[in-house]
């Protein structure tokens, strides 16, 4: 959450906040065009990967369509890496970090270099990483670089500032119900995930973040934020090999601590279906359903991507034809499909009337079981119906490249989908083209993939109901 606006004018159009909801093939689809389809000329080299002798690992992609540098550096360390004791450290540090001052200055005076340069500055955190980001224009690159390096390898966990700090989470966290779906989504995925380091809720427990001493955060934050388990992307207006030797000078400096990963194991099976109601101060129903997807290395995200523009997402989606077109069981409804490196998640949103909660649910777990009977494309069907038979698959693929190339033109969204990539690759081979692997999807592929998935028999379903008065 940001509770303070470095935004200048020049930067405020462009800049986007990196979303939980986001579709997650952008992650993968960015970096594959930079590395797929090269540099612009053949005589110009405009990216260049490389690792540090402390183990940072480091993106730079040279672009000069905006005279703007963005800046980001991706933490592999998120509510997967807490216990249920320490849950909401992240999130708290990722606050501590942006607002709270280092060895060196203040919270006060890092604001105040911040705005005086015109610069974004933002932090988030999800269940695998916590992302720093900047955006500021290209003369003020090398304070960028400065700036983030001093409040990521440099921090001061004061006890007052720690506590003012929690104040603010703990504020945070009793605003969640006031967002139904983001309070759903929550629910969704403790129950989804359940005995799983991902069951923890991203944003942490009221109890837990009470309870957590400086010392605690000093240790988990001495421990996760060293360079060999971070990556640093950085994408803008500048000449690749100044930017090289800069980014050298800058975070070479930084000592390289040994760092051992955890090891994860996938999350275990649904065994049953989850339902969980509750009533809030609601003038609607809210309804979401969770059922597990593939992870981040997973080849079924690229037909699981083209699904969930399919069932939900678009001017019309699948899911809207027996929900809404046939029965008139709802008022909207949306999908997304969230990639972790260690599982997945499907998620479909719904609002309706009360009224018509139970119905809404038994159309579309029966719908989701029969998905993979559909037809997606005029090649499932023969003769004159091919006519009347709409291309689902291929304007699916169609809106996913658009999606795709829209979103290179967000250097800042760049920048973070290739930080991300570089921590959640499983090894360091060259990635492959995603929009190709796109175009390879048939309808055979999606209707295996909704089998394996989304026809499997087990959900959680959690409706957020008005409260009775």
């Amino acid at each position: 959450m940001v509770r303070i606006a470095f935004v200048s004018p020049l930067i405020r159009q462009f800049a986007k906040l990196t979303s939980r909801f986001k579709k997650a093939h952008l992650i993968l689809s960015l970096v594959c065009l930079v590395f797929g389809f090269g540099s612009p000329s053949q005589d110009k080299e405009i990216e260049k990967k490389f690792v540090l002798d402390n183990g940072l690992k480091v993106f730079l992609y040279e672009r000069h369509n905006l005279p703007l540098v963005h800046i980001v550096a991706a933490v592999n360390a998120g509510s997967k890496d807490e216990t249920d004791e320490t849950n909401g450290l992240v999130h708290l540090l990722e606050h501590y970090i942006l607002f709270r001052g280092t060895e060196a200055r203040s919270g006060t005076d890092i604001a105040g270099d911040i705005r005086r340069h015109g610069a974004y500055f933002n932090a988030h955190t999800g269940q695998d990483l916590a992302i720093f980001e900047i955006s500021l224009p290209a003369e003020s690159a090398d304070f960028g670089l400065t700036n983030q390096k001093e409040i990521l390898f440099n921090l001061k966990v004061d006890d007052s500032e720690l506590a003012s700090e929690k104040d603010v989470i703990l504020e945070e966290l009793s605003q969640i119900r006031d967002d139904p779906f983001r309070y759903a989504s929550a629910l969704c995925y403790q129950n989804l995930f359940a005995g799983h380091p991902y069951g923890r809720p991203v944003f942490g427990k009221a109890e837990a973040v009470k309870s957590l001493t400086a010392e605690q955060v000093n240790r988990f934050y001495r421990t996760y934020f060293v360079p060999g388990n971070m990556a640093l992307a950085v994408v803008g207006d500048f000449n690749l090999k100044d930017m090289e030797a800069k980014a050298r000078a800058v975070f070479g400096t930084v000592p390289k601590t040994d760092f051992t990963p955890v090891p994860f194991a996938p999350p275990p099976p649904l065994r049953k279906t989850v339902e969980i109601e509750e009533a809030l101060d609601v003038q609607e129903a809210y309804l979401v359903i969770g059922t597990a997807g593939p992870d981040f290395n997973n080849t079924d995200q690229y037909a699981s991507d083209i699904l969930t523009e399919i069932l939900g997402r678009g001017i019309s989606p699948l899911l809207y034809r027996p929900l809404k077109g046939q029965r008139d069981l709802i008022n909207t409804v949306g999908m997304t499909y969230i990639t972790l490196a260690h599982g997945g998640a499907f998620e479909i949103f719904i609002t309706l009337e009360p009224k018509r909660l139970a119905a809404a649910k038994n159309q579309a777990l029966q719908f989701l079981r029969q998905v993979r009977g559909e037809n997606f494309s005029r090649d499932d069907v023969l003769g004159d119906e091919k006519m009347y038979t709409y291309d689902f698959l291929g304007s699916a693929k169609n809106q996913i490249s658009f999606d795709t190339q829209k979103a290179q033109e967000n250097g800042l969204t760049l920048a973070t989908s290739l930080a991300m990539y570089m921590l959640l690759q499983e090894n360091d081979r060259a990635p492959l083209n995603y929009l190709d692997n796109i175009k390879k999807v048939s309808s055979s592929d999606l209707r295996k993939t909704a089998a394996k998935y989304l026809s499997k028999g087990e959900y959680v379903l959690v409706s957020i109901v008005p409260k009775k008065k």
